[in-house]
């Protein structure tokens, strides 16, 4: 049986899917917290963020038990040992940044003390986690997961696209052709 030289299209989806909605999650989440805006507007760009926040959560739950049944593609021949541990250490870095951002969030949302519902883009209610409403405790940890999930976060992504670029610069290798529908 050939090797993959990609990933499968559901991977690849998801992949640029959440590439898209994180990239737009922490930009809004930059804008809420440090522009100044009505408080309507700051209320609404919340909803969408938390909703956000919800598909985000979902696709990396389906992302995650798909990456554990799929046959992913082999690294490239030529990557030594040492890219090769830092390239599966990366991938593993960017999952657990997401799953803490995800989850930070909902914590913040659940243990706030003004207890508003999240309607998912107005399609659903998404509950809030029982047992922890207006803990203040829980909501400061939350706060602070989350704000350090985002500089690890985005540090990852940075790097995630600079080893990209970084190997088609200097090995002449593009590894974009792995996560791409055609080869």
């Amino acid at each position: 049986m050939p090797l993959k030289k990609r990933y499968n299209s559901l991977m690849i989806v998801l992949h640029w899917g959440m590439a898209v909605g994180i990239l737009m999650m922490l930009g809004s989440g930059i804008y809420m917290e440090y522009f100044n805006m009505d408080n309507a507007l700051k209320f609404k760009i919340f909803q969408w963020h938390k909703s956000g926040g919800v598909l985000l959560l979902i696709a990396l739950a389906i992302r995650i038990l798909i990456r554990l049944l799929s046959a992913l593609p082999p690294l490239p021949q030529h990557f030594n040992n040492l890219e090769k541990r830092l390239a599966h250490a990366g991938h593993m870095a960017l999952y657990v940044a997401m799953i803490a951002m995800t989850l930070s969030g909902w914590v913040m949302v659940s243990s706030s003390i003004y207890g508003l519902p999240t309607i998912v883009f107005g399609w659903f209610q998404w509950p809030h986690i029982p047992n922890i409403s207006a803990n203040e405790l829980w909501n400061s940890t939350a706060k602070t997961v989350h704000f350090y999930g985002f500089i690890f976060l985005a540090t990852l992504i940075v790097g995630h696209v600079g080893a990209v670029i970084g190997h088609y610069k200097k090995d002449k290798i593009n590894l974009i052709k792995r996560i791409w529908w055609k080869q």
